[in-house]
């Protein structure tokens, strides 16, 4: 039902193979993580970040590289991104709409990243991966959120379904190894291995139910957009700006 959903929005040829179901995001990066590195690898981050992601990189034996977004618009900055990159760069985690901007990253900005990843790839035996994390693709008011894998090949596609039908404490969610990707058969084996080691051995079957139903449901966000307005307005008025 993912891979079908998926398909339909964006023009892909996905099926169930691609698609690990997980016990919610935080599973789903986790085993990413654990299944893209090994100890001592490095894996930058886009600061502001989700603290979290920290902790799971030092869990996966790898460390935290903190990369500033620009501070004027919280896109990725392209330049300092290549800047920090090292033979030890493993991944790199990105957050769209992120979390805790709300910036949505451009298709400008992600092809800018594409660039920068591919030229250092060319200096490598093994793909640096791009973790899209993305519990937040259905909350946006009218801006594209384009899809990663379309944009660079070695993207592996985080979700979870806690915030698009408000189910934060259901725990369900999935990761996306892309079939564009000629690695996806030996990455996704890593990922489904890497549940198993964390100890993530199943999700919540009632709530795969759920998500079969409700995979195209969308999500309502006119609550969301009335505090986005008060909220704006009033900075607004005070002279803020704000992004």
């Amino acid at each position: 039902a993912v891979a079908q959903s998926l398909n339909r929005r964006f023009g892909t040829t996905y099926t169930a193979d691609n698609v690990f179901m997980t016990v919610g995001a935080a599973a789903s990066v986790s085993c990413t993580l654990h299944a893209v590195v090994t100890p001592g690898d490095e894996v930058i981050v886009i600061a502001p970040y989700f603290p979290e992601y920290r902790v799971w990189i030092e869990t996966a034996g790898a460390t935290c590289v903190e990369v500033l977004a620009d501070l004027e618009t919280f896109q990725v900055d392209a330049a300092a991104v290549a800047a920090a990159i090292t033979p030890r760069t493993a991944a790199v985690i990105i957050d769209s709409p992120n979390n805790p901007t709300g910036a949505v990253y451009t298709r400008a900005t992600l092809e800018a990243l594409a660039q920068v990843l591919e030229a250092a790839n060319a200096q490598r035996d093994d793909p640096i991966v791009l973790i899209s994390d993305e519990p937040y693709r259905e909350i946006t008011y009218g801006a594209e959120v384009p899809w990663v894998p379309a944009i660079y090949a070695a993207t592996v596609v985080c979700y979870s379904y806690s915030k698009s039908l408000s189910l934060p404490g259901e725990r369900v969610g999935w990761v996306l190894v892309p079939n564009t990707w000629d690695q996806e058969p030996r990455v996704m084996a890593a990922v489904a291995g890497a549940a198993r080691a964390l100890g993530f051995v199943c999700a919540p079957a009632l709530f795969q139910r759920v998500v079969a139903d409700c995979v195209d449901e969308p999500s309502d966000v006119e609550a969301y957009a009335r505090n986005r307005e008060l909220l704006t307005s009033a900075l607004s008025s005070y002279g803020y700006t704000y992004v």
